[in-house]
């Protein structure tokens, strides 16, 4: 699919601030992250689609400073995708990321999927 698969549903950067931690342009992130991860299990799979069907979760942790150091950022997605055998199908579920020790040279950032449900259609 040129120029990627459709995005549907994500806030706009500017309305969630706090999310810069990802980047300026956190849906790019997520959307290759996930893309990447869906590739380690089935080198044939496409990603058409992606949809944010809410606003996302943010959880911050602040330290005894004020200064936030960790941070969870979840987000409910259906995703849509054809398999390596060409068969679509749409997938939901919560795709996390979690950032710790932030800015510090420490800093790291994880993400993880949690997969709710995987339909043929």
């Amino acid at each position: 699919m040129t120029g990627g698969p459709e995005l549907f549903g994500f806030p706009p950067p500017a309305s969630v601030p706090d999310l810069r931690w990802l980047g300026p342009d956190y849906v790019s992130v997520l959307v290759y992250d996930l893309t990447q991860g869906l590739l380690r299990q089935d080198a044939g799979t496409q990603v058409m689609g992606v949809r944010c069907e809410g606003e996302p979760d943010l959880l911050p942790t602040v330290d005894p400073a004020g200064v936030i150091r960790a941070h969870d950022a979840t987000f409910p997605l259906q995703v849509f995708v054809s398999d390596g055998a060409g068969r679509p199908w749409r997938l939901r579920g919560r795709w996390t990321y979690s950032g710790r020790e932030l800015g510090t040279a420490s800093a790291s950032i994880d993400h993880s999927w949690h997969l709710l449900s995987a339909e043929g259609v």
